[in-house]
């Protein structure tokens, strides 16, 4: 009925919530009994009435007590079907969704632990679109199938039987109908899937422009292009529109279709049956009952038939989720990788990396970190500079060569374990929409608040910390957006600071910073690396001030003193 993707992307959290699932079923089974039993006090009350006479065992007993009895199971009845009915979807839908927050989990997860070769290649709300549309719409199948489907199969299976038991011959004629409606259910499932397939990957480029565009807000407004941006949104929004109206035509047209295929079933039920009330053949509560049992019969086909445009709408978004937890592109644990203890010297021995085949950022690149000491790699943007740091990140891993710390290749170490040794501090640096302390403390497992305050001392946090209205426990906003570009470094540098890694990464530290800060930036480097081996990205010279040594990436190899240079006993090492 639904593809494998679907039922594959459901199979795992459905293991965990099938207790409540399976109770939900029992529920709608009660609730089928008790509907099935539904049409019996109607027409026993109708026998009575138009007889004169209680029929069959209870002949002897007063018309109006059969009559008002009939009223009365029929409500207590009625009433049961409701009940179990909201029952059985409670747990449904409970249970739907606590299978829901388990699948946005796994591909949360999973997504965390994919290459940045792949991340590269997806947009964020492309991403977020498949972890919340496409899972609702997922969850909204399970739900039919749990809640509906399975009622409307027994229903169905149900109301033929007594139809069959009631009058086998009409029970063949309101069946005539169910063979076409079959065939034109598949086909339209095929059509709805396919109109819904688009609208899903259009509605993912929809969220993914929609997020770039507010995540650089201000440079819209900066560079007076929200006409632009609200232009270049409509155009996406209007395309999801037009698509979603056309999937939703598709669908539309079908429901009149199987309205009148069903229609003329119980037409043909209603003209042979009163003709046999007319002569004779039949009593009018056994037309009332074969009626009623057709009308069931005939709900949950339409139901199902229904059901095959939600399971398309799911299907086509299984296949949006199932290529999030099919990638395999990931950087990989070795076999028998293991710790490490904490990082003295560092080497990148004869590495060759490309983003892109045949694009080379790194060509035979060699670079050594002795212990404790403070390197500063320089070089033209695009020479891969960041690279480098990427690559002891090991957030991927090289084509050629090998990255070493203290001698051993860093695949044999478990990539948790290598970047717990690491502090890293990228260019710009990324805050939690939280407070100070708490954005310090993401450094560190196991910082105590003192610890937290020291750091941020370390990194010169507390020279502007008390203009803020709470202090240390001031919120940042989203990725910092209340402090200035060197007062986020410092954030970052203290974040640093409190890890205790043994290996100090900062890519940039100076960039866009007006030399007052740069110098505090510089500042706070120097405090927060004590002693530890440093490796700094830049093409700031000021930087060169603190370093021990600097590293040109470039080609060829040469020993350089510039005559003039600001700092003269500076040895430039290029590579």
């Amino acid at each position: 009925m639904f593809r494998s993707d679907l039922a594959t992307v459901l199979a795992a959290p459905a293991r965990v919530t099938a207790a409540p699932l399976a109770l939900a079923a029992l529920v709608s089974v009660l609730r089928i009994g008790l509907t099935l039993a539904q049409p019996w006090p109607l027409a026993v009350a109708v026998e009575t009435v138009t007889s004169g006479t209680a029929p069959g065992p209870i002949a002897g007993v007063d018309p109006r007590l059969v009559v008002a009895g009939c009223g009365l199971v029929l409500i207590v009845v009625s009433l049961g079907a409701g009940l179990l009915d909201m029952a059985g979807e409670r747990l449904a839908e409970g249970s739907a969704e606590r299978c829901g927050a388990l699948l946005r989990q796994r591909m949360f997860d999973h997504s965390l632990t994919r290459s940045l070769r792949w991340h590269d290649g997806q947009p964020t709300g492309e991403l977020v679109s498949r972890l919340t549309t496409d899972v609702g719409r997922v969850l909204d199948a399970l739900v039919a199938l749990c809640a509906g489907a399975l009622a409307d199969v027994l229903l169905l299976v149900g109301s033929l039987s007594l139809l069959l038991l009631v009058d086998p011959g009409l029970a063949a004629i309101g069946l005539t109908v169910v063979p076409l409606l079959a065939v034109l259910s598949v086909r339209q499932r095929r059509r709805v899937r396919s109109a819904h397939q688009r609208a899903r990957t259009e509605s993912g480029r929809l969220t993914a422009a929609a997020t770039d565009l507010l995540r650089n807000v201000r440079a819209v407004q900066a560079f007076g292009r929200t006409a632009n941006a609200s232009a270049a949104f409509r155009r996406r929004s209007e395309t999801v529109a037009d698509i979603e109206v056309a999937a939703v035509g598709v669908q539309s047209r079908w429901l009149p279709l199987s309205d009148a295929v069903l229609a003329v079933g119980t037409g043909l039920v209603l003209v042979v049956g009163g003709w046999q009330v007319l002569s004779g053949g039949l009593a009018v509560g056994a037309l009332l009952v074969a009626t009623s049992y057709l009308r069931q019969l005939y709900s949950p086909v339409r139901s199902l038939t229904r059901l095959s445009g939600v399971l398309a709408k799911a299907s086509a978004s299984a296949a949006r989720i199932a290529e999030v937890l099919d990638c395999d592109l990931a950087v990989l644990d070795t076999a028998g990788a293991t710790t490490v203890p904490p990082i003295r010297r560092v080497e990148l021995r004869d590495v060759s990396f490309a983003y892109e085949p045949g694009q080379p950022v790194l060509r035979h690149f060699d670079l050594h970190l002795s212990p404790g000491e403070l390197v500063c790699l320089i070089g033209p943007s695009g020479a891969g500079k960041s690279t480098v740091l990427n690559l002891l990140l090991r957030l991927y891993d090289p084509d050629t060569g090998a990255v070493l710390i203290d001698g051993r290749d860093v695949r044999t170490v478990l990539q948790g374990a290598l970047r717990e040794r690491i502090a890293f501090v990228p260019q710009d640096p990324w805050l939690l929409d939280a407070t100070i302390a708490t954005n310090i403390a993401f450094g560190s497992r196991t910082a105590t608040r003192a610890e937290v305050l020291e750091a941020g001392r370390i990194a010169h946090v507390d020279e502007f910390i008390d203009r803020l209205p709470l202090g240390w426990d001031t919120p940042l906003g989203e990725d910092g957006v209340r402090l200035s570009g060197g007062q986020r470094r410092r954030i970052a540098l203290a974040r640093a600071a409190v890890s205790g890694a043994s290996l100090l990464l900062l890519d940039e530290p100076t960039a866009a910073l007006d030399p007052a800060s740069a110098d505090a930036v510089l500042a706070a480097v120097v405090a927060s690396r004590r002693g530890r081996t440093a490796l700094i990205v830049t093409h700031d010279e000021r930087v060169a001030r603190i370093a021990d040594r600097v590293v040109d990436i470039r080609d060829p190899r040469t020993d350089l003193a510039p005559s003039g240079d600001e700092h003269p006993t500076l040895t430039l090492e290029r590579r």
